[in-house]
């Protein structure tokens, strides 16, 4: 608070005393009063109402220095109210009174917000479970019905026949194949909207093991393994690392980014997975050989609804996938990072913190 501000804010009252002043000095001089004597009375005046007024002016501006301090240090501000310093004025006891009331308000619409909010993404969570069922359905389905068809194509004693009564043609079990994969992207995009309902409560469904991380790779390779080949994505795996992490997270996270790099492929697709031990933690690197990311939107790629360059070529890219992972490796601690030159390929590297458990670096 400076001076002039306060000095301002009491212009009335000064006004006032300068007013008051004036009229006795007026009355004093009429009724004869010595003129020396009104001007010593004048200059008690102004000390008295000056030093009132500054002492005044340091009090209210210790508290409300005092006031501006507690609410910087404040994890919620909007309680600023029921913390405030005390103080014998009224009018700051009607302030805090009203600050109080207000603040009861808004916490009382936050917690409506928030169990809404959770309301919504439990339903959110209760829908992508119960979608999960057609959805693996409709995969095992269309295998079996593949695998009917190559084993009635070389000669089993199974025969599916199609409407007309012939066996299905390789055109079908092609069109099957295809409703499998889009299938499977039906379930990457639902998965997408499950972990993100779940990225601010990452610690309500968590286990933290050991994780072998080639067993990982291999996994997520398998579950996307149509898609793999039907673009003729060759995968080397060169890992023998484990970490401490969440399984399941991570296997999401790696799934993204390998559907990411599939997306942005090159003529001979190549993706590559090793594993590095440093001293202090073991990165991950999965490496394609695909169009790479351009030097300015590199630094960008992780934001939320970030397309690029690239994305714009991909009508179907929505810049959540990466937000999403880094995000997610926030919460369970993990750096990701990337590298990348334009033409040539891209590498994402996920870095684990080495944990005493993990066992000493190879000498």
């Amino acid at each position: 608070m400076k001076l002039s501000a306060f000095l301002k804010d009491r212009s009335l009252l000064l006004l006032l005393h300068l007013t008051c002043m004036s009229l006795l000095a007026g009355f004093l001089h009429i009724t004869g009063y010595a003129g020396a004597n009104i001007t010593l009375i004048c200059i008690v005046w102004l000390m008295i109402l000056s030093l009132f007024l500054f002492s005044f002016y340091l009090q209210r501006r210790h508290y409300f220095r005092k006031a501006a301090d507690i609410l910087n240090h404040m994890d919620k501000p909007y309680l600023l109210g029921e913390v405030l310093p005390a103080s014998c004025l009224l009018e700051d006891k009607l302030y805090r009174d009203m600050l109080r009331r207000s603040n009861k308000a808004v916490i009382e619409k936050i917690h409506a917000l928030e169990d809404a909010q959770q309301d919504y993404r439990d339903y959110l969570e209760s829908w992508v479970h119960e979608i999960k069922t057609p959805i693996t359905a409709i995969t095992l389905l269309s295998e079996n019905i593949r695998k009917t068809a190559a084993d009635d194509s070389s000669g089993s004693s199974k025969r599916l026949l199609s409407d007309s009564g012939d066996s299905i043609t390789p055109a079908i079990s092609e069109v099957l194949r295809k409703i499998s994969l889009e299938n499977g992207r039906i379930e990457n995009y639902v998965d997408l909207i499950l972990y993100h309902a779940r990225s601010e409560q990452v610690y309500k469904d968590y286990l933290i093991r050991k994780t072998d991380l080639k067993e990982v790779v291999y996994e997520v390779l398998e579950k996307e393994h149509l898609l793999l080949i039907r673009h003729q994505v060759r995968a080397e795996v060169l890992c023998g690392d484990q970490v401490f992490t969440d399984k399941k997270w991570i296997s999401f996270i790696l799934n993204q980014l390998i559907l990411n790099s599939v997306k942005y492929r090159g003529d001979t697709p190549v993706l590559r997975f090793e594993t590095h031990r440093g001293k202090n933690n073991i990165t991950l690197i999965l490496e394609d050989n695909g169009t790479g990311i351009p030097a300015e939107d590199l630094p960008r790629i992780f934001e939320k609804g970030f397309t690029g360059s690239n994305g714009r070529d991909h009508e179907k890219a929505t810049g959540m996938g990466l937000y999403l992972c880094k995000k997610l490796c926030g919460r369970l601690g993990i750096s990701l990072s990337a590298q990348s030159e334009y033409g040539k390929g891209t590498k994402m590297l996920l870095t684990f913190p080495l944990s005493s458990h993990n066992g000493p670096p190879p000498g």
